[in-house]
């Protein structure tokens, strides 16, 4: 799980500092600003410098000006080297193929089978589609194997699950861990078939 991580902070000769910095600015690039904020208040002053030490390394491009001490910083405004982005990103692509892999394939309704790992509907193919998890799940691993914990239980307790774009989209793990902690009290449990 953290081997992508692994290998990119030896190949840039980054410290977790820094990986977590650059993954706060991304997220603050994205509207969630909290956990830089918060990062900031640890750093105690010190987030210049380290943009400084991600500039020398090259991983942000040097045509960006870094903010004079005691001005605004404006994550919007980092522009990092688009080959580290790639393979910042690659990893997206292997949490999405894990999340696949652990998604039930099928499912039968009234003795008809549908596939339950569809992502056409929602997504141009599933390289978008796991770009679009890791963007939702902000690239964490923990939360992505809570979420793969949380299919396993689906599976072995006999959830329903929708097709994999809906899931996605949905955020479908919300409602599988509501379910499984007992929390889905707005179960219809007067449905009637329709004929």
């Amino acid at each position: 799980m953290f081997e992508n991580e692994l290998v990119l902070m030896e190949k840039y000769k980054i410290n977790p500092t820094e990986l977590f910095t650059i993954r706060f600015i991304l997220m603050a690039q994205d509207g969630e600003y909290e956990p830089l904020k918060r990062l900031n208040a640890i750093l105690d002053g010190g987030l210049r410098l380290i943009l400084e030490k991600l500039q020398s390394k090259g991983i942000i491009i040097q045509a960006y000006k870094l903010p004079k001490p005691g001005t605004q910083f404006i994550p919007e405004d980092v522009q990092f080297n688009k080959n580290f982005i790639k393979q910042f990103y690659r990893a997206s692509f292997e949490i999405g193929e894990e999340l696949f892999e652990a998604y039930p394939q099928f499912t039968v309704v009234q003795g008809a089978t549908y596939n339950l790992r569809r992502v056409s509907k929602k997504f141009n193919d599933l390289e978008d589609a796991f770009a679009k998890y890791a963007k939702i799940i902000k690239n964490d691993p923990e939360k992505h194997q809570e979420i793969i914990d949380l299919i396993a239980w689906g599976i072995e307790n006999g959830y329903n699950f929708t097709t994999l774009d809906d899931f996605i989209c949905d955020r479908g793990w919300t409602a599988l861990e509501a379910f499984k902690n007992g929390n889905g009290t707005n179960v219809n449990t007067n449905a009637i078939r329709m004929i």
